[in-house]
């Protein structure tokens, strides 16, 4: 592609050239190579941060992306996500958000680019996002532009030469903004490489305490007393032979006159395991993952610890990044028609079946709504007001007055089935029927052997009794 796009003619020199001579520069934002490689290794090696990765891949690959109308928020397919529902040969719409949410996993970017007959998932590390400054009514800003795609040189044979694409052309997806850029995203895993690297550590350490038959801390002490530059030569010794993990554990052996004292013997003196479980708690949290969705706190109850903590995941991780998505990828959908009226790409989770019971919430919540308007419109107010009223809460929204007192169709007196009490006063539109017209069942004895009918059995004879 050596067109002149957005601005920018690439044939003017190389990617290398126009790019990396400039790195750094207000107009051009790169995701960091060293951050994104940190990351990637610790996603290889660390098992709570693939568990964490994996548990958010699984939940957020499920959503189907379907049309919203803004006029009565109902949803709807349409030939224009075909884009989105196979967007390459074989590809699904759950391996594209798969895909996209790696990405901004790992370096807080996902960059998507429309090639016109499929959508090309392009590698963070290898894209610089291009801006300039703009000058607008109100004073100069700046805007994004177009991306840079350049591969290494060893990759391009198999990733494609370097291209320059307008921002029409490409889906860039940043869910959580980096403070020091204006466009690029941030990757949660930023502020926990440490943790994650300290966690992958322990776990080293754990291998290597038991491969070398779990040797303890040790303490070396001399009866005699050493010069300054013995002990020294001494600790560089001991460190270069026996410290540092790749070595923890070694069997020492000392000169005449050494005194060798055991500091700690196995891993519950030194709290191994609550010391790893804090750390694999911190990954978590940046992650937004609850622990008992990846096992690693147990159930409570029935599982109502499990059930709360999906819930929780959804709501506060799970549908704001659905939407973020569905904004950055509403490019390739254009979401405005004539029949249809105002349309907007969204999310559909009802086929989720980790997410039933919520949808079993919500719909118990729909109906208490309904049943609210039934009584509110029944009360005489207006329908608009009794919509808004639920909605925001706010009672004096609430327009309209009381029903009144409904009569007979035919204009006539309605009739209680029983008179009414002596010395009460008749109720509005009622009048009582007449005394004598209320049928009475007779009252017969009042004998609790009988029945009150007077069929009261006669004595039998003993002989007959039961013994």
């Amino acid at each position: 592609m050596t067109a002149s796009r957005a601005g920018y003619w690439e044939g003017m020199a190389s990617g290398a050239a126009i790019f990396t001579s400039s790195y750094g520069s207000p107009d051009q934002e790169k995701i960091l190579p060293a951050l994104v490689g940190a990351a990637q290794q610790v996603y290889g090696a660390n098992a709570v941060v693939f568990s964490a990765i994996l548990t958010r891949l699984l939940l957020f690959a499920e959503a189907e992306l379907q049309f919203k109308r803004m006029s009565d928020k109902s949803l709807f397919g349409d030939p224009r996500l075909r884009v989105l529902e196979e967007p390459w040969p074989g590809g699904t719409t759950g391996e594209l958000l798969a895909r996209m949410e790696q990405d901004v996993s790992l370096a807080g970017n996902a960059f998507i680019w429309n090639a016109g007959d499929q959508l090309v998932r392009w590698r963070p590390e290898w894209v610089t996002i291009i801006s300039e400054v703009a000058q607008g009514p109100n004073g100069p800003y700046r805007r994004k532009t177009g991306f840079h795609y350049e591969p290494p040189a060893q990759q391009q044979p198999a990733y494609g030469e370097p291209q320059t694409v307008p921002v029409e052309e490409l889906a860039h997806w940043a869910p959580v903004p980096d403070p020091c850029a204006t466009f690029r995203g941030m990757s949660w895993l930023a502020a926990v490489l440490q943790d994650a690297q300290a966690d992958t550590a322990m776990t080293g350490y754990k291998t290597r305490y038991l491969s070398h038959a779990a040797t303890p801390n040790l303490m070396i002490k001399y009866a005699q007393k050493l010069q300054p530059g013995t002990v020294d030569s001494l600790t560089e010794r001991l460190k270069a032979r026996y410290g540092g993990v790749d070595n923890a554990f070694k069997t020492i052996v000392l000169d005449q006159g050494a005194d060798l004292t055991v500091v700690g013997n196995n891993l519950q003196q030194m709290d191994f395991s609550n010391v790893q479980s804090a750390g694999s708690e911190r990954i978590l949290a940046a992650a937004g993952v609850p622990a008992v969705l990846v096992g690693l706190e147990p159930l409570r109850g029935a599982g109502r610890g499990y059930q709360e903590s999906l819930v929780k995941f959804a709501n506060l991780w799970a549908r704001p990044q659905w939407r973020s998505v569905c904004g950055a990828l509403q490019k390739f959908t254009p979401g405005n028609d004539v029949d249809q009226g105002a349309v907007k790409l969204w999310y559909d989770t009802s086929g989720i079946a980790a997410l039933q019971d919520t949808e079993t919430n919500q719909a118990q919540v729909a109906l208490v709504r309904a049943q609210a308007l039934l009584v509110l419109a029944q009360a005489g107010y207006t329908q608009e007001s009794a919509v808004s009223m639920i909605q925001s809460g706010d009672v004096s929204q609430l327009q309209g007055g009381a029903v009144p007192v409904q009569t007979h169709p035919g204009g006539a007196n309605q009739q209680h089935m029983l008179p009414q009490p002596p010395g009460s006063g008749p109720t509005p539109g009622m009048q009582p029927l007449p005394a004598g017209s209320v049928a009475r069942l007779p009252v017969g004895a009042v004998s609790p052997a009988d029945g009150g009918n007077q069929t009261r059995p006669g004595r039998r004879p003993a002989a007959t009794r039961r013994p």
